[in-house]
């Protein structure tokens, strides 16, 4: 019988490797190997045994043009597979049957790839559909699959991304050393003058001197971080945090005020726009209600917006009508889906935070079936959650547009399809339209164009 060399790994039965080499992405065994390696190299230091393993790998996930997560993520990663084999470890003399089918899962575990893998990767437009389907091939059998030589394209755009993220450092670093430069105590100009000049006699009385000062002070400007004025300003110019820290610094220093005795930093500017914004949407909402009449129609329609992560997402816009051409919109909060039961729960969410439930008299909706539903339509939720019957308004849009159709049907026949062919032909040839000519006599001026070729 075959004896284990002394340098094997107890499970692996493998000795810690000098490199991580292959065209595949590297395994869990390949970087635990490693990772032994370095961990016996630095007298058993775990946290920079991880991090180097760790910094080892990334140039192959960045050679298959997959973005990865951060170094920190992926050292706790390896920390866990570390912690897992050394649990096995402690079992290994246990006679249980348990044990012996945790190794050997473990063991088939080890094949697969120590994915790094950004939680977004197969779903963002700048990563290549080739580049995306090896990570799938990777993932299910790290054998289908290699890369073929060195992508010399990807490599110079992540050049570029290191470059890049170099030189926006280098900008940081420089605008907080002049947000530190601009912070520093410094003495006012007035007071450096009086300072200098010739010795003022003992004899002066000494209280007309300080009357002096404290007038001298009460007209000096002020500015506060907190002003509402200022935090709005910033907003709508859509100044970044440092951009404002920065403004509001030199700002204070023009006006001669003692920016050592104020408390100037990125997070305070930070805390106090939020705070500035959570004010004004309090004031918006205050004045909307002291204007909002007895009597209200509710609206409601959902529509497909793309959201911040570039998907599309349900939106529901609420809004309040009532007498003398009122106008109020609550909200346009997003939905999970476009079913009744969503939907009515969004819109009287906003009803509620308005304050205008006892207000309500009548609702104005699409005519979809999740809004018409005499079971699970928006319309009958919400009026059984108000408890009682409303006037139904239904939209007039979608009520002309199923009378316009028939009209349309018994005129020009049904379509086949959404598109309408004669429509599709006027719409490419409407640049040779006279579109001076809108008198009802110039019937012919379209269908000639029809002709047109």
């Amino acid at each position: 019988m075959a004896t284990r060399a002394a340098s094997n790994h107890w499970l692996i039965d493998k000795a810690p490797i000098d490199e991580i080499t292959g065209a595949r992405l590297p395994s869990k065994e390949q970087v635990l190997l490693r990772y032994y390696h370095h961990h016996h190299r630095e007298m058993g230091k775990t946290a920079s045994g991880s991090r180097k393993a760790v910094v080892e790998v990334l140039p192959f996930w960045s050679r298959a043009g997959i973005p990865t997560t951060t170094v920190i993520h992926a050292g706790m990663k390896l920390s866990k597979l570390v912690k897992a084999y050394n649990d096995l470890k402690k079992n290994k003399n246990k006679d249980r049957l348990k044990h012996r089918m945790d190794e050997e899962i473990f063991k088939g575990d080890l094949h697969e790839i120590f994915d790094l893998a950004h939680s977004s990767s197969l779903q963002r437009t700048d990563v290549k559909d080739e580049d995306k389907e090896f990570l799938r091939s990777q993932r299910e059998d790290r054998k289908e699959s290699s890369m073929a030589g060195i992508d010399l394209v990807t490599a110079k755009k992540v050049e570029k991304q290191v470059e890049h993220g170099t030189r926006l450092k280098r900008l940081r670093e420089r605008e907080d050393s002049d947000i530190a430069r601009l912070t520093e105590r410094a003495e006012i100009p007035s007071q450096s003058s009086s300072s200098s000049s010739s010795p003022v006699s003992t004899t002066s009385s000494p209280a007309r001197g300080s009357r002096s000062q404290r007038k001298k002070l009460k007209q000096s400007p002020s500015i506060s971080v907190r002003d509402l004025n200022l935090i709005s300003t910033w907003d709508r110019e859509k100044l970044s945090v440092r951009q404002a820290t920065s403004t509001f610094a030199a700002t204070t220093q023009v006006l001669g005020m003692d920016i050592g005795s104020m408390a100037v930093s990125k997070s305070t500017v930070h805390r106090a726009r939020i705070a500035g914004r959570e004010q004004a949407a309090e004031k918006i909402v205050e004045l909307r209600n002291q204007e909002i009449p007895e009597r209200l129609v509710l609206h409601w329609d959902g529509k497909l917006l793309p959201s911040l992560s570039g998907d599309t997402e349900d939106r529901i816009v609420v809004l309040l009508t009532g007498e003398d051409d009122a106008e109020f919109l609550l909200g346009v909060p997003a939905s999970s889906d476009s079913t009744g039961r969503n939907v009515a729960a969004v819109v009287l969410k906003e009803v509620d935070e308005a304050g205008v439930r006892d207000k309500i008299i009548a609702f104005c909706f699409d005519t979809t079936a999740s809004n018409t539903g005499m079971v699970q339509g928006a319309c009958i939720r919400i009026e059984q959650e108000l408890g009682r019957s409303l006037l139904w308004l239904a939209c007039r849009h979608h009520v002309h547009e199923v009378i316009l159709k028939d009209v349309f049907e018994a005129s020009l026949g049904s379509s086949s399809g959404p598109d309408i062919g004669i429509f599709k032909r006027i719409r490419d040839r409407w640049s040779f339209v006279d579109s001076s000519q809108r008198d009802g006599g110039n019937i012919g001026g379209p269908r000639r164009v029809l002709r047109h070729q």
